[in-house]
């Protein structure tokens, strides 16, 4: 940091701070939000410590940086803990290249390590603060990879054949082919069903979902109706694998009408069978609900329901981002991390 230039740190709760967070956060961001989304997002989760707001500050008070920390329910080896997620990292641009992002995110990480020693920190960060992170001691276990499935290839074999009646007809036949190949690979006794709703059978597979050996974001009842029944912007759809009759996977998705794209946010399944089978049904649906033409799914190089998805034909692209991982202790560097579209700053 510029040894001339008149800064201070102080860390802070949210309320009483809305307005700031607010100005500070749309500042540094392409799409502006709404002080009622901070305000769900700032929410305080059950048991878990109250979120913090890191500041920058200038010589005469002004507020020129801040990171966020928001304390969110995860599984760590079984047993349940609350990480640390990162968030909202924002400098003014006016400030930057005087070494004022590494400060105040120094700052952070040290406040991390004394006042919540055993918490886990986690962060999905821009490259810029990737780099300041690492600088300060964070480590990146690993990249995020997206996965893409081709419902409809029409435009696309349309842009090698330039013939919209040429094009039409080799995508009818690449999804017969896909339908025959996911129709094999569906369980013969398992249904997918789609709600808009979490419903009973849903919670209880999910409220005893803990990863054994891993560490993944809570998805117990609360957990997911705050992060995606109660959102303030976008729709998701819960599917669940039913087999004989019983929950066997879950999974948690958004249709984004404009990009005709489906998204999805969260899978787990019993077994790497369970996983590829609900996989296999939710291709099934999608080659038959109109205006769909990319299944897509975001998760990091070492998740376990990667080889399903390489089975079924989905295709990994160029990775889009990393994560990243602090602890006083070490623990959760060691850690085998399931990340996935859920665990993004929301």
């Amino acid at each position: 940091m510029d040894a001339n230039i008149d800064v201070t740190c102080e860390v802070t709760g949210f309320p009483g701070y809305e307005g700031e967070v607010l100005r500070l956060r749309n500042a540094n961001r392409d799409k502006p939000e709404t002080l009622a989304y901070l305000t769900w997002r700032y929410e305080r989760r059950q048991d878990c410590p109250p979120p913090l707001i890191f500041w920058l500050l200038t010589g005469d008070g002004h507020r020129i940086g801040m990171a966020s920390v928001v304390f969110r329910p995860y599984w760590i080896n079984g047993a349940p803990v609350q990480a640390a997620v990162v968030g909202d990292i924002s400098l003014d641009t006016r400030w930057r290249g005087y070494g004022l992002g590494r400060h105040l995110l120094s700052f952070m990480t040290v406040h991390l390590d004394q006042h919540f020693p055993t918490h886990a920190a986690f962060v999905i960060p821009t490259e810029a603060a990737r780099r300041t992170l690492a600088a300060v001691g964070w480590v990146t276990p690993g990249a995020l990879v997206p996965h893409v499935y081709l419902v409809d290839a029409t435009r696309y074999i349309q842009s090698l054949v330039r013939s919209e009646w040429v094009a039409v007809r080799i995508a009818r036949q690449l999804r017969h082919v896909a339908h025959l190949v996911a129709r094999v690979a569906a369980p013969r006794d398992g249904s997918l069903h789609l709600k808009s709703t979490l419903d009973l059978s849903m919670t209880e597979f999910a409220n005893g979902f803990s990863g054994s050996g891993d560490a993944l974001h809570d998805l117990s009842t609360d957990s997911l109706i705050w992060r995606y029944q109660q959102h303030p912007h976008t729709r998701f759809t819960f599917a669940s694998l039913i087999r004989s009759g019983t929950v066997r996977g879950l999974l948690v998705f958004e249709d984004d009408t404009l990009e005709r794209t489906r998204t999805i946010y969260d899978l787990v399944a019993k077994s790497d069978a369970d996983m590829g089978g609900m996989l296999a049904l939710l291709i099934l649906n999608a080659l038959s609900t109109s205006g769909i033409v990319t299944l897509r799914v975001l998760v990091n190089a070492q998740h376990p329901c990667r080889s399903q998805l390489w089975r079924l034909g989905f295709i990994s692209r160029r990775p889009d981002a990393v994560f990243q991982v602090h602890s006083r202790t070490g623990t959760a560097e060691r850690l085998n991390w399931r990340v996935t579209q859920g665990d993004k700053d929301t």
